[in-house]
């Protein structure tokens, strides 16, 4: 780092401070940009255990880098304002980093080897909670599983709960029948629908069939009618033990085998 970075953070200090010295404890609730979940949240005054955990995060940053910790914090009021900046999105987040995840961040920084400090959206980066920390697959990994066992839904023992709850949302019968043309459109739309559950996870929730609730109030009745007879379609070609994609002669055959030969 230059000479001239700690003057040039004093001076952004000082600029900082002429605006904010009147409101050092925002309370106003402003639009906030998608959080680590993915979820949008209006932006608050950080809690006290949010403010804790900076506080933990910084203690161990300034004993991770000692030689130029106060080179980069060049006095109190800019250790303030960066401890405020990341309080602040925090408080955006549907859930704080967990324990494992600050200490996943610790060890990344040390294997990195740099001589300085973070920068604030480094450290964010780092402490984003993903859906593994909360013992959830990926969603790339999330939609392999579904698209995987989409034919035999109530067979699979899923890996968590909030991927059949995201197929069951999506649609069976759409996982199974999707043109090729219309996959990434259907991935997309089940990455939401599996997003939103995982945010209800990191935010402490039981799941429950809420989001496909949520999901069905969307759709005509005419739509939930056509989706439930595929639906009970798919259960009773399940039982008779026909496949989900057969040749027509292969579907001929079975029919005639469950009908008895007619």
């Amino acid at each position: 780092m230059s000479q001239a970075m700690p003057e040039l953070l004093a001076q952004q200090t000082q600029r900082l401070a002429a605006g904010e010295c009147a409101n050092s404890s925002p309370t106003r609730t402003t639009p906030a940009g998608p959080t680590a979940g993915g979820q949008a949240k209006a932006e608050t005054t950080p809690r006290p255990e949010t403010l804790a955990l900076v506080n933990q995060v910084f203690t161990r940053l300034a004993a991770l880098y000692p030689r130029t910790w106060e080179s980069a914090f060049p006095s109190e009021s800019v250790l303030a304002l960066s401890k405020r900046e990341m309080a602040m999105e925090l408080a955006r987040w549907v859930a704080l980093p967990t324990r494992p995840v600050v200490e996943r961040a610790m060890s990344d920084l040390k294997r990195e080897g740099n001589t300085w400090p973070p920068t604030i959206p480094v450290l964010i980066r780092l402490l984003a909670p993903t859906p593994e920390d909360f013992g959830m697959p990926a969603v790339a990994e999330a939609w392999r599983e579904v698209t995987a066992h989409a034919h035999e839904p109530r067979r699979h023992r899923w890996s968590h709960e909030a991927v059949r709850m995201a197929g069951n949302a999506v649609g069976w019968w759409e996982l199974t029948h999707v043109q090729p043309s219309r996959v990434e459109r259907l991935e997309r739309r089940f990455a939401k629908e599996y997003q939103a559950l995982v945010n209800r996870v990191m935010a402490g929730e039981t799941l429950t069939e809420r989001q496909l609730l949520e999901h069905d109030s969307r759709r005509s009745p005419a739509e939930l009618a056509e989706r439930a007879g595929r639906e009970e379609a798919q259960r009773r070609a399940e039982a008779a033990g026909l496949k989900q994609r057969m040749s027509g002669r292969e579907g001929i055959a079975a029919l005639r085998g469950v009908l008895g030969g007619k």
